[in-house]
């Protein structure tokens, strides 16, 4: 796969600066998306999670 790279500036110390600003905005955007995963799985398991408890200490309780 090729890639394009662009050359903001000729000085490394800019180059520098460029290059930990993309790793700061892709830890930034991998972040948002993993809470945003996070939280559509405890969405949909939470219902699952407080059956399976209250069903458990129904089971508790039985015995």
């Amino acid at each position: 796969m090729l890639e394009d790279h662009v050359l903001l500036s000729e000085r490394p110390e800019d180059q520098l600066k460029a290059v930990e600003w993309a790793r700061e905005q892709k830890k930034k955007i991998f972040d948002e998306k993993s809470r945003r995963i996070a939280d559509a799985i405890m969405e949909k398991m939470t219902p699952l999670i407080k059956k399976t408890m209250y069903r458990d200490s129904v089971d508790r309780l039985a015995r």
